[in-house]
């Protein structure tokens, strides 16, 4: 082995372990990433999702009006759903009524939370959706309540969740 190889193969071999290291760094959050703060203290839980399959529309069909009961006051609980890149997490949702759903865009696309039935009068659009924004709304009434974002998906497919909302006991 010649002096030129003795002293360059361990500089190469360190080298090697460096860049190695250095590519398996994090990448850290980029221009688009949403900040999320840990320390927001609220009464969240996380349930369960529902087992219940999506009720199928036909083109041009709606669901008839969710309200058949009595709206209830808020009870305190919020739970959090959030709007990643095509995606909600936790899609499927079931709450006691008087629970407020915390959507957060935590993506690096604009969405929407729209109701798959028009004439609900919740959810929010586009430009008051954008990454890092927020929208809550509290469903004080039992029902099933289907939302999309149409941006990437249908009312039937694509970025599509549910929120059913069941009596409190008596």
């Amino acid at each position: 082995m010649t002096l030129a190889n003795r002293v360059l193969a361990p500089l190469l071999g360190g080298l090697a372990g460096l860049i190695s290291l250095t590519a398996c760094a994090s990448d850290g959050p980029d221009a688009y990433s949403a900040l999320v703060d840990e320390a927001v203290v609220t009464t969240e839980r996380v349930l369960p999702s529902t087992t219940s399959p999506r009720p199928s529309l036909e083109s041009g069909e709606t669901l008839p009006p969710s309200t058949t009961i009595a709206p209830v006051a808020p009870n305190g609980e919020v739970l959090q759903v959030r709007s990643l890149d095509n995606s909600y997490r936790l899609p499927d949702v079931e709450v006691l009524a008087g629970t407020e759903i915390w959507w957060t865009n935590n993506g690096r696309n604009d969405h929407n939370v729209l109701p798959v039935n028009d004439d609900e009068a919740w959810g929010v659009d586009t430009e008051d959706f954008t990454p890092g924004d927020e929208y809550r709304h509290v469903f004080d009434t039992p029902g099933a309540y289907l939302y999309y974002c149409s941006i990437h998906g249908t009312k039937t497919v694509g970025m599509i969740g549910s929120v059913t909302v069941t009596a409190a006991a008596a």
